[in-house]
């Protein structure tokens, strides 16, 4: 693997933490996920990939636990069973609507194989980024305390620490026609909006 390639993952990490985190905190974070991610690596052409998650992950810790230099942004989960369809909506559609002012994560109880390639559509559809979409399961090093846990499908309070608990009834979009899922995904964009502008990270929409 060249140097280059991750050069440009350090280009994109700086690009998207250097007006919140020291410059030098980006380095030193990529430089030992890089050393980390080489000792471990069994298959190099997914490198960047694990890295650049890898990486993203510890430096939103390190902001949220207040080591960056702004103040802890607010953080939302959206937790649902397979980490497929809902919940990666969910995190899309508010990355879209406030960028880095929120901290956003999605996790699965029981994660699937792979985001439903219709919701994917879906978002490219409105000219969404999907390339942070990528499935997780509850672990305890990457799930810290959220301003708002936001269950989808998901009958029982998982083991997350949060803030605050909230249900939203919206219908799984697994197997469901694409017309179907762009209702789906209006939805939640609904909520979202509505969640916002209650956190303080989204103006009131105009009635």
């Amino acid at each position: 693997m060249s140097n280059r390639q991750f050069d440009i993952v350090r280009e994109d990490m700086h690009r998207r933490y250097d007006h919140m985190c020291p410059p030098e905190m980006v380095d030193r974070v990529l430089d030992e996920t890089i050393s980390e991610s080489v000792e471990r690596a069994r298959i190099g052409s997914f490198m960047t990939v694990m890295v650049e998650r890898e990486a993203t992950d510890r430096l939103e810790q390190e902001v949220a636990q207040g080591r960056a230099m702004d103040r802890r942004r607010k953080e939302l989960l959206f937790v649902c069973r397979r980490n497929a369809g809902r919940s990666q909506l969910a995190s899309a559609l508010t990355r879209w609507l406030v960028g880095n002012r929120i901290m956003v994560r999605s996790v699965g109880l029981e994660p699937a194989e792979g985001v439903d390639p219709t919701v994917v559509q879906v978002l490219r559809e409105r000219g969404i980024s999907t390339r942070e979409l990528y499935q997780k399961t509850i672990i305890p090093r990457t799930v810290h305390t959220s301003d708002v846990v936001v269950l989808m499908g998901v009958d029982e309070v998982p083991g997350v620490p949060g803030l605050r608990y909230v249900r939203w009834d919206i219908d799984d979009p697994e197997g469901e026609p694409v017309g179907r899922v762009r209702v789906i995904a209006d939805e939640v964009e609904r909520h979202i909006r509505g969640l916002l502008e209650e956190l303080g990270v989204l103006g009131k929409t105009a009635a």
